[in-house]
């Protein structure tokens, strides 16, 4: 894969977290509209890349991962809505996109990152304001960019 893809795909997910972030933690929402744009924008990078270099392999692997990811989220978005938002459901598609393009096995990394920080961050919020939830979606999105970083 060239260096090229994995600047624009931290270049995409930078400018998800611009935008998503702070509404997140806002209004604990996140827009769909910037989601399906990264995912078009994502799908349309990889798709380029994939077909010039003839990794059609990397790019078939990375969507069953997305679709495999995305179903499991949207499993625990159904058994309690509460726990996990159809908001982060959604945007895990664009983000396991662009991470698995990268390698597969970063998508284990990624997932464990983005749970490891909610989880600290849910456990100093339970005891700092007793809040009883937190916003996921800067935690996928922020774990996401280190990993795909940490790939250049």
């Amino acid at each position: 894969m060239g260096q090229t893809v994995t600047l624009i795909s931290i270049f995409v997910v930078c400018c998800l977290s611009v935008v998503q972030i702070p509404l997140d933690v806002r209004s604990r929402h996140l827009s769909r509209g910037a989601t399906l744009t990264a995912f078009v924008a994502t799908t349309t990078v990889i798709g380029a890349d994939s077909a010039i270099s003839g990794s059609i392999e990397r790019l078939v692997t990375s969507f069953a991962l997305t679709m495999s990811l995305g179903g499991a989220y949207f499993l625990v978005n159904r058994i309690s809505q509460r726990s996990l938002g159809l908001g982060d459901v959604l945007i895990i598609f664009p983000l396991t996109l662009a991470v698995a393009y990268q390698g597969s096995e970063r998508v284990a990394y990624w997932q464990l990152s983005a749970a490891f920080t909610g989880a600290l961050h849910a456990v100093v919020m339970r005891v700092w304001r007793r809040e009883s939830s937190i916003p996921f979606g800067p935690h996928l999105l922020l774990a996401a960019l280190a990993v795909l970083v940490a790939g250049v």
